[in-house]
């Protein structure tokens, strides 16, 4: 009898310890699931550069896609804070390059519009429709001008998205222009004047204000659908925080509104990430 118990609890031990090993070995593998990067074209063979990170969360069924700002790229503050945050609540991520923009998929942001961070958005949006980690609703989010393309796309498809988070988002193309030049006169007047301003190896375009003046989120609140956080900097001087507040009042479901202190427009400073990473994790744990 002895002999028949003490077998009985060996095997047992051993069970426990294969189990125990095997929680382990497939814990390991889902945290080094390595990022996927792709390349995809439009109908004129313009290449975007895109990056999926969080693979290991697919199980999850949540899905984020995050759109940089004018004259920016994927690794901007305010897209790789966003990035981790979702990350860190159990999404898949999908970061990309824009046209016109100074990351891989091209610089000549002479061309960037509105218009094209749109396009991007929605020719990102359909190659991930044909991945197998893609599940609908998702979660959107955008910096500046990517913010405005995340408010574009969630008016115009609201059963799509279920999550917005727009950070510093240009609210309307009137109100981008009255910002920048009651914050940045000298500058802003000079830009419109000369319909271009150099910026690092770019050529930054006037059209790109004037074009959006089509573009007005407070008319397309309505639309939107998705729980949305609103982010604004205190000190912002390119979108004004009174205008992001504006389009926060305008929404008419569920809502949530961060200020983020002394962080500027592009969230430059370990601090000013913290706050935003705060912001965005909170609103994401949020029943």
């Amino acid at each position: 009898m002895k002999i028949m118990v003490g077998k009985v609890l060996k095997k047992g031990i051993v069970q426990r310890f294969c189990i125990a090993v095997l929680v382990l070995l497939t814990a390991c593998a889902k945290e080094n699931l390595p990022p996927k990067e792709a390349w995809i074209k439009d109908a004129r063979e313009e290449p975007v550069y895109l990056r999926v990170d969080g693979l290991e969360n697919a199980g999850n069924e949540k899905l984020a896609i995050i759109q940089h700002g004018l004259a920016s790229n994927m690794e901007h503050p305010a897209v790789q804070t966003a990035k981790k945050a979702f990350l860190d609540n159990g999404y898949v991520v999908v970061t990309f390059d824009a046209r016109y923009s100074l990351g891989k998929s091209g610089n000549d942001v002479s061309k960037v519009r509105l218009q094209t961070f749109e396009e991007d958005l929605k020719m990102v949006v359909d190659w991930a429709g044909k991945q197998k980690f893609y599940h609908e609703p998702f979660a959107l989010a955008g910096h500046s001008l990517g913010g405005a393309a995340v408010l574009l796309y969630a008016a115009e498809n609201p059963a799509m998205v279920e999550r917005l988070v727009p950070i510093t988002p240009v609210v309307s193309g009137r109100m981008w222009e009255d910002s920048c030049m009651a914050n940045m006169t000298d500058f802003c007047k000079n830009w419109k004047k000369n319909g271009f301003y150099n910026y690092q190896t770019a050529v930054i375009p006037y059209a790109v204000v004037e074009e959006a003046k089509a573009y007005d989120a407070l008319k397309l609140a309505g639309g939107i659908k998705a729980d949305t956080l609103l982010v604004t900097a205190e000190d912002d001087n390119v979108i004004r925080p009174r205008d992001v507040e504006e389009l926060y009042k305008a929404l008419p479901g569920k809502k949530s509104f961060e200020i983020v202190p002394q962080s500027g427009h592009n969230f430059q400073t370990g601090q000013n990430r913290q706050d935003l990473y705060k912001a965005i994790a909170g609103f994401l744990q949020a029943e």
